[in-house]
């Protein structure tokens, strides 16, 4: 499965940094599992940070998923799709040396 401590960590170094944000929405291809362990480590975030799932992922998931979680069911994403980091690594990936070995 996966470390939520790195999400969890980023969302505290940003809150850390810019004190006055007073919510986070974000997109986490895991949101459903994602949310419910964020909100057990800081209940106190309930209401400040909301994660959904990206478009894409959503169709790997349960039907309460796509319920729960779909970003356009979800105000305040908009038309996000929720894998703009993903579209940027593709174009980018010809500037990026491969660390494989052959």
């Amino acid at each position: 499965g996966e470390r939520h401590s790195h999400a969890i960590r980023m969302i505290e170094a940003i809150l850390d940094d810019v004190p006055e944000i007073q919510s986070i929405n974000m997109c986490y291809d895991v949101a459903c599992v994602f949310e419910s362990a964020l909100h057990r480590y800081k209940p106190e975030w309930k209401e400040t940070i909301r994660a959904r799932i990206g478009r894409f992922h959503l169709y790997g998931h349960e039907h309460s998923c796509h319920v729960l979680y779909n970003l356009l069911r979800t105000q305040g994403y908009g038309l996000m799709i929720g894998e703009e980091p993903e579209h940027l690594w593709f174009i980018i990936l010809h500037l990026i040396k491969s660390g494989r070995v052959s």
